[in-house]
């Protein structure tokens, strides 16, 4: 790992947060800790990620700095402002997914609002359900877009959003549906389903 990136991540955050070094410290290798054990996920592996790489990566995105920042303001019995920092987070990137998301063309299925109604009427969800659904996919695509295929990092979000097929949706509906509806067991199935094809 990159000792400088580490150092000024943590100054970054001391400065911003206005938090003793030494808690930002302590909340970096919690921090490490959680996205070492993020990096043994066999999706990370499919990748084609090692661990060390993984993490390596992660270092850059907003979300390692979130998660950074929240667990220090943690630390410092900040609960507040851990809860508001890791909101704001959450909510740029809700921004930045429905920003690639308007910019899809109109090809694009997921720009096809028929079309996803179709296939949530499959499933037996409504046109609102789905709506909602497909909101929370295409966030969950934009998390993962800083750890896409190795032939992919020359892809924009929007052209990865472009590129979801029928039958992924279909799936990523599917699953989602499970989780929302708080049925954990048939999510669970689902995702390793969809994990052990694409492997």
């Amino acid at each position: 790992m990159n000792p400088d990136m580490l150092k000024d991540l943590c100054a970054s955050v001391v400065n911003r947060l206005s938090l003793r070094p030494t808690t930002v410290e302590a909340a970096l290798l919690v921090t490490l800790h959680h996205f070492s054990g993020e990096s043994r996920n066999p999706a990370v592996a499919y990748i084609g990620l090692a661990p060390d790489q993984y993490v390596l990566r992660s270092l850059s995105t907003p979300r390692f700095e979130a998660t950074l920042a929240s667990a220090a303001l943690k630390a410092e019995g900040r609960e507040a402002d851990a809860r508001l920092n890791w909101e704001a987070f959450v909510q740029q990137e809700q921004d930045t997914a429905r920003l690639a998301h308007e910019a899809l063309p109109n090809t694009a299925l997921l720009a096809d609002a028929d079309a996803i109604h179709r296939i949530g009427r499959q499933l037996g969800l409504s046109n609102e359900d789905t709506d909602q659904l497909v909101s929370g996919i295409v966030l969950t695509l934009a998390l993962g877009y800083p750890y896409r295929l190795a032939d992919q990092w020359h892809l924009s979000l929007t052209d990865l959003l472009a590129q979801v097929t029928t039958e992924e949706l279909l799936k990523l509906l599917r699953h989602a549906a499970h989780t929302a509806a708080g049925h954990t067991d048939e999510a669970a199935a689902e995702l390793r389903h969809m994990q052990r094809e694409v492997r």
